[in-house]
């Protein structure tokens, strides 16, 4: 449905109610017979007073909670006293003062006029179920059934008669509106139809009785604030008032069900905010909440109201698009460029980006956790993105059946201990001493080896990577440990991911694992690459310097072939340089691969640091390493990486006899 279309048919809908409206009244005030009475005018007039003092003078929930209004235990109360027409008249008097008060259009005063006067209309009619009139002293089991009806029948009508009003002029699904704060509206309508009896009887006594009224009013206040209070706890949330995942999945759901009705398109994005986690660590929890909140009012104000933002948690927001609207692209960059924009928290300008995933139906997904997923996925694709967003492309999906399958595998491999670390020997590249091992994964998957390149990556993603180095350090320091005990005195180096190094209890973990196997932590070497420290200098920086001041030695891995940065070599506290294996293995038939290598020998000794090269094939590239004044060399040439005890029964013995030869 085009907005233009919606707009005529909500006027359509307001003229139809108003001329039904109008015309039922006309007939309910000239007929006699809807004023017959066996009250007394006094009686009759102090409701209607009530009636109108009720309308004009609601009761506050609170800030942009609403009101309730006392009006309808007073007009209820006349509809039983006085008849319709009493009843309608006195309501709607109330209603006119009201809006005219309260500055509302001319066309919204006509519009509750004639939903007061059909929803008394309505309720008098099930109130004619009764045989007999409804005095006080003859109200029995039959009377309260006909007024719970008819109060029923009251509210039903008011609800859907201006949700409907709502949903066509604002666009948003008539449930949704419907079902916004239903408990609370039907809680308190409830309590307020059910003391029109009270106040029958309170005006049959005396109608100096019916302030006493105001007592349970009181109660309807305190009701109505525990209502709306313990529901918006439950679906929003409580920093930026935004709907939560719960609400946002719910309402996803419903449109969901609706586009397919209609073979209509639901898009669903799912946004996270760059590098939010430095503006926490720099400047407190506090100001990124601010952000946080100011972010959301950007979004909102960006998106229609028929539009859905939620906050899913931390820095991560989701956003539904309901009906007709721009290509999805189209939002996404106004959403981006909103957020992108200059904000100042407390005196402090900021600038905050935002990464966009976006996925449709029935294109990307038929179900909300479909959508969800492809659009998360999207969104880390989106981080690599000059745009900031991204639609999602299935090519681009790393999630296939077969990987979930893999990571699920890895998992309870992990668990129980089934990964492998194999040791790759290093040597001295003049004397051909062992002075070292690297720990290398090695994985079997239904006895068939899965490849590093595939299983490491599945880690890094689903965080499994963290517990792998967990496994990773403790084997090689108990490996470290009997080979030391052996007299192998050498060192091993440890691969770190980016996961790895940013955890904070890093280097207390590693200094515990030494401590625990008497080992001194200069036996490890942790290797990191570049990529990593840019990434995110302000956390990695200070867990790499707090490594080194406990004594184990950092190695730069893969140099040369990352985000390079002499400015972070020359501040971290690095021990070794590692030459990748990619240049080494080219220069035995590449001159620029030998100057490279050359060169980052080079560098790597007049900064102090001691350079090793990977990927050694060949006795002719070992011959160029040496001459070049490597310190040390690790490849297929000179051995493959084996399991802990096969490194020993290699390598023990003959460390032993050169002991011996020594000693000779």
């Amino acid at each position: 449905m085009t907005d233009t279309l919606r707009h005529n048919l909500a006027k359509l809908y307001v003229v139809a109610m108003v001329a039904s409206g109008c015309g039922l009244l006309a007939s309910l005030v000239t007929d006699p017979g809807n004023y017959t009475s066996g009250y007394s005018l006094l009686a009759l007039l102090a409701l209607a007073l009530a009636v109108v003092l009720g309308e004009v003078v609601p009761v506050k929930i609170g800030p942009g909670q609403g009101e309730v209004a006392p009006s309808t235990t007073f007009a209820f109360a006349l509809l039983m006293t006085g008849g319709v027409a009493i009843a309608i008249v006195a309501q709607i008097i109330a209603s006119l003062i009201a809006d005219v008060v309260d500055r509302k259009p001319p066309s919204r005063t006509a519009f509750n006029a004639a939903q007061y006067t059909m929803s008394l209309w309505l309720s008098s009619l099930v109130l004619g179920i009764t045989t007999h009139p409804m005095f006080p002293a003859r109200f029995d089991a039959l009377d309260i059934a006909v007024l719970g009806l008819a109060g029923a029948v009251f509210f039903l009508f008011n609800a859907v008669a201006v949700t409907t009003a709502v949903a066509l002029h604002t666009g948003t699904p008539l449930r949704r509106v419907f079902s916004s704060d239903l408990t609370f509206h039907a809680g308190t309508e409830t309590i307020l139809l059910g003391l029109a009896p009270l106040a029958v009887l309170a005006v049959d006594y005396s109608p100096a009785l019916l302030p006493l009224l105001v007592l349970p009013l009181f109660a309807i206040n305190r009701a109505g604030r525990h209502a709306v209070v313990n529901e918006r706890l439950a679906l929003h949330d409580t920093l930026t008032n935004l709907p939560n995942r719960v609400l946002f999945l719910d309402r996803a759901s419903l449109a969901l069900s609706a586009a397919t009705r209609h073979s209509a398109a639901v898009t669903l994005m799912m946004i996270d905010l760059d590098r939010f986690k430095e503006i926490n660590d720099a400047l407190g929890h506090h100001v990124g909440d601010e952000v946080l909140c100011q972010v959301a009012d950007r979004m909102i104000a960006t998106l229609r109201d028929a539009d859905t933002v939620a906050r899913l948690g931390g820095d991560e927001f989701a956003v539904l698009l309901d009906g007709e609207l721009d290509t999805p692209e189209a939002v996404a960059e106004k959403l981006c460029s909103a957020i992108a924009a200059p904000m100042e928290v407390r005196g402090i300008p900021l600038l905050v980006d935002a990464s966009i995933g976006i996925a449709s139906s029935p294109r990307d997904g038929e179900t909300v956790e479909a959508l969800m997923q492809r659009a998360d996925v999207a969104m880390y694709n989106a981080k690599t993105s000059d745009a900031g967003y991204e639609r999602y492309e299935r090519e681009r999906d790393d999630n296939s059946v077969a990987r979930l399958t893999t990571a699920a595998a890895l998992r309870g491999a992990i668990e129980a201990r089934q990964v492998e670390i194999h040791f790759q020997p290093q040597f001295d590249t003049h004397s051909g001493a062992l002075t070292g091992a690297e720990a290398l994964v090695r994985w079997n998957l239904n006895g068939e080896p899965v490849p590093p390149d595939v299983f490491i990556p599945i880690a890094e993603q689903t965080g499994l990577i963290v517990a792998l180095t967990d496994h990773v350090l403790a084997t090689s320091v108990r490996a470290l440990t009997e080979w030391r005990a052996a007299g192998l005195d050498v060192t091993v180096a440890v691969n770190l991911s980016a996961r790895a190094l940013i955890q904070d209890d890093l280097p207390g973990h590693v200094a515990a694992l030494c401590r625990e196997h008497r080992l001194p932590p200069g036996a490890l070497t942790l290797e990191i690459t570049e990529t990593m420290v840019a990434s995110d200098p302000r956390t990695t920086i200070p867990v790499i310097e707090q490594l080194a001041a406990a004594g184990v030695a950092i190695a730069i891995d893969d140099f040369g072939t990352g985000f390079s940065s002499l400015e972070y070599l020359k501040r971290l506290p690095v021990a070794e340089l590692k030459v990748d294996r990619a240049f080494v293995i080219g220069m035995a038939d590449d001159p620029r691969d030998r100057a490279i290598v050359g060169a980052t020998v080079d560098l790597g000794h007049r900064l102090g640091l001691r350079v090793v090269a990977e990927g050694v094939e060949t006795a002719a590239i070992h011959t160029h390493l040496a001459a070049m004044g490597c310190d040390a060399v690790q490849g297929f040439l000179l051995g493959a990486a084996v399991s802990a005890s096969e490194f020993a029964r290699l390598h023990i013995a003959a460390a032993r006899t050169a002991q011996q030869l020594r000693s000779a």
